[in-house]
């Protein structure tokens, strides 16, 4: 996720997956990119309207390893 950021704004660091995702100027296409990728590398299927709830990218992201760690 991070990477993908990164290609947008090389400055982001770890630290802004913890930042409100209203602080990080994403739209919700970046969203549901990021969203995408995530499932892609994680091999998971996931809900995008449901993740898109959660304030912080890290949850989003967390949420998604939990689905692929239950297989």
């Amino acid at each position: 996720m991070l990477t993908r950021l990164r290609r947008r704004d090389p400055s982001m660091s770890p630290a802004d997956l913890a930042r409100p995702v209203a602080e990080l100027d994403l739209d919700s296409l970046d969203l549901v990119e990021l969203h995408q990728q995530l499932e892609s590398e994680l091999q998971v299927k996931g809900d995008p309207r449901q993740t898109s709830g959660f304030a912080l990218l890290r949850d989003s992201s967390a949420h998604l390893v939990t689905l692929a760690s239950r297989g």
